[in-house]
């Protein structure tokens, strides 16, 4: 990490190819496909305290991503740090899809939302405690891996960067203006790794970074988090995950 930092050089100017980590990727997903996705916030009810969603109840089967963009929700993966078989409503756990081949497919549910929109819970009721209410939650949210390996995502790049993880990150309010920031990351040329790039910015919307992505890796990992939701606050334990993917000719910022 020293080496980046001593010698990272800035960011290309011109617009590049870029590979994401996986832990950036899950944060990505964390952040602008589960929280717009909480159906309680696309309702309302969160808006004086997290803020509100892209997302409107009638956003299924909107267009926001390549058709290789497959976000999940699933707290039945064994052994998870967001595992639970049936949530606080006694509803029984099951995977959600919320993004289908690039595509809004489901929302995050309890009882009341579900009712409210017309649909059933998809047992996404959590609570930290007995005395707490139970609000819709994530548990571990991921993109779905490809069929691609490390090599083979980035052999045809000519000039780009892999931002391997994160050091800062932001998102607006609504979840669709949102900023990565680099911490170890490498300019790419003629499909090799070549020097540290100090600071890559990614300053995307969702529905432009999820439409950049043209190839999705095996390469499968998670990571363990807490995610915070509620008044009272409410820390629930969540994974975020995803492979290595390939964005196509954007623009990066950073120092």
């Amino acid at each position: 990490m020293g080496r980046v930092l001593d010698e990272g050089t800035s960011p290309p100017k011109e617009r590049v190819d870029l590979l994401i980590g996986g832990e950036v990727v899950g944060l990505i997903c964390h952040e602008s496909s589960g929280h717009p996705g909480e159906a309680d916030r696309i309702l309302g009810r969160e808006a004086a305290q997290a803020g509100e969603s892209y997302l409107s109840i009638d956003s299924i089967g909107m267009e926001v991503g390549s058709p290789l963009v497959n976000v999940v929700d699933d707290p039945t993966l064994p052994g998870s740090y967001g595992f639970y078989l049936n949530d606080e409503e006694g509803v029984r756990a099951r995977r959600r899809r919320l993004i289908k081949e690039g595509r809004i497919c489901e929302f995050l549910h309890n009882r009341e939302t579900g009712a409210t929109a017309g649909t059933k819970s998809n047992g996404a009721s959590r609570a930290t405690a007995y005395n707490r209410e139970p609000i819709v939650r994530m548990a571990n949210t991921y993109l779905e891996p490809g069929d691609m390996s490390f090599e083979e995502l980035i052999e045809d790049i000519g000039k780009g960067v892999y931002m391997r993880n994160f050091t800062e990150w932001n998102i607006d309010d609504r979840r669709f203006n949102q900023r990565y920031i680099g911490f170890e990351a490498y300019g790419i040329v003629n499909g090799e790794l070549s020097t540290p790039i100090r600071n890559p910015t990614i300053e995307m919307t969702t529905v432009g970074l999820y439409r950049a992505i043209d190839a999705v890796g095996d390469d499968l990992r998670f990571w363990g988090a807490n995610c915070g939701k509620g008044d009272p606050m409410q820390g629930v334990p969540v994974w975020t995950g995803g492979p290595t993917i390939r964005l196509r000719d954007v623009n990066l910022g950073g120092a």
